[in-house]
């Protein structure tokens, strides 16, 4: 895996993640509880998965029925709380 060169289209959504990550942490509104670079270390994970082709994505979302379907046009497949 450290060896396998990104393709472009990989380097280009990190370099656009990585420029959603720094207008968020400049833009929080709630400076009580800030956004840290940690806080996106799970989205980073699930990224580098589904660039290299290792998430199941395809296969959890086989089971649920398409929108045209009458199957849900959003699956949340990672809830969490709302801060």
């Amino acid at each position: 895996m450290a060896n396998r060169k990104i393709t472009p289209f990989e380097a280009e959504m990190q370099q656009r993640f990585e420029a959603l990550v720094a207008w968020a942490l400049e833009n929080w509104p709630d400076k009580t509880r800030p956004l840290a670079h940690s806080d996106f270390d799970k989205i980073r994970k699930d990224l580098a998965a589904l660039a290299e082709g290792d998430a199941d994505i395809g296969e959890r979302n086989a089971e649920i029925p398409e929108p045209s379907e009458n199957g849900p046009q959003y699956v949340n497949s990672n809830p969490a709380p709302w801060p």
